[in-house]
């Protein structure tokens, strides 16, 4: 499957509108469908990375240089992109050791404590809601 192909598949696959991974890469939802058209062949490093993280593979299986798509699973990187679609976005400044959070056209410093703290939220969340769920389906016996 070529580049094209690859983008609207993927983007299929895990249920995301254009408007979802337009969002995400930071360009408008008929960009992405020039993409999955093909009538958009020269993208850029930046979008194809972008891309590449809205879609949970790597550039390189998007590049056609790998077989089979690397998932990323980690909660972190969940939390990262639902941030991202709600247009925030976690700034890590390795060299001097500060982490940013940054809102729209706002950066704020933050502590990496914020950062565990909203982890155990989403965590607990995700576990109140699943329960709820569950306590309104009906259980299917195997």
């Amino acid at each position: 499957m070529d580049f094209k192909g690859k983008i609207k598949s993927r983007r299929l696959q895990l249920g995301l509108t254009l408007e979802d991974v337009a969002k995400a890469v930071g360009v408008s939802a008929p960009t992405i469908q020039r993409y999955e058209s093909g009538e958009i062949k020269n993208v850029g490093k930046d979008k194809i990375k972008a891309l590449a993280d809205a879609l949970q593979v790597t550039p390189t299986f998007l590049m056609g240089w790998e077989e089979v798509p690397e998932r990323k699973q980690s909660f972190d990187y969940f939390i990262e992109m639902q941030m991202h679609l709600l247009g925030y976005e976690f700034i890590y400044d390795e060299e001097d050791d500060y982490l940013f959070l940054k809102a729209g056209d706002k950066v704020f410093e933050i502590y990496e404590t914020d950062v565990e703290q909203l982890r155990h939220d989403m965590r607990q969340f995700l576990k109140y809601r699943l329960h709820q769920i569950m306590e309104n389906s009906k259980e299917i016996k195997k």
